[in-house]
């Protein structure tokens, strides 16, 4: 399954932060980004942060990555089984947590002989 939904941005509260660059007082915008399912039953998630803030695309992408594990939860997924992948948004099975069965492991020592 492909989690759809959108992103809606809007101005939350005009010039509501109050922030200094470089020893001078500013204020930008709250913004307010709404991430809509489109495609399946979950919440609504929604995310603050100043406009033109230093870590913009960072921050956005540290919390979209939190929701998709969030709507993981409400979808009924276990999230140490399955994720999200943050480009294609398809849920996979996470391939850390494979079991052993599934994971080849082996260990051969070449200084190690063998008696016939």
């Amino acid at each position: 399954m492909i989690l759809e939904y959108e992103k809606k941005q809007s101005i939350y509260l005009e010039n509501g932060c109050k922030h200094i660059v470089n020893g001078v007082i500013r204020f930008d915008d709250l913004i307010e980004t709404k991430y809509v399912p489109t495609n399946f039953s979950a919440k609504t998630r929604y995310f603050y942060l100043r406009d033109k803030h230093i870590d913009w695309d960072r921050k956005h992408m540290e919390i979209e990555k939190q929701f998709h594990k969030e709507w993981l939860e409400e979808l009924g997924y276990n999230t140490q089984e399955y994720i999200v992948n943050f480009t294609t948004h398809e849920i996979v099975l996470n391939r850390d947590t494979r079991s052993t069965d599934e994971k080849v492991m082996t260990y051969e020592d070449p200084e190690e002989s063998t008696k016939i």
